[in-house]
């Protein structure tokens, strides 16, 4: 069995009485470890895949497993608790916080994550060690 595992995964958008599919029985497995690209044209469902990973949306139908645990019967306590210690991101937009400094917006994980490293360490392990202000 794959660490990652998506099993006939629909997800249906709502536009206005009309319902979108943006994914329709997408199957497929990763297993631990190994290295994998999502790859197609704009609007292919890329995004959608990655959002349904990392429990920012729900799948219409389907199972999506992470280690062994389906994360679509997940509420959104657990779903929180999932992409906090579970999963992370770094976004084509950087979704920082723009009135705080980059050791500000570092600081807030520390203050989430139990175990995360210091702010200051963190910013100086990425070169942004002179950009604390």
């Amino acid at each position: 069995m794959g660490f990652i595992q998506f099993q006939k995964v629909v997800k249906e958008y709502d536009t206005g009485g009309r319902k979108f599919r943006a994914i329709d029985r997408v199957s497929f497995e990763i297993k631990k470890g190994e290295f994998a690209v999502i790859l197609g044209p704009s609007g292919a469902g890329k995004s959608t895949i990655l959002n349904l990973l990392g429990g920012m949306d729900q799948a219409t139908e389907g199972a999506i497993y992470i280690d062994g645990r389906d994360i679509t019967k997940y509420s959104e306590d657990e779903l929180t608790v999932y992409r906090r210690e579970e999963v992370g991101f770094v976004f084509q937009f950087y979704n920082l916080i723009p009135t705080l400094t980059a050791l500000e917006n570092v600081a807030l994980v520390k203050a989430l994550k139990k175990g995360a490293l210091d702010p200051q360490t963190t910013l100086s392990l990425v070169g942004l060690d002179g950009h604390v202000h």
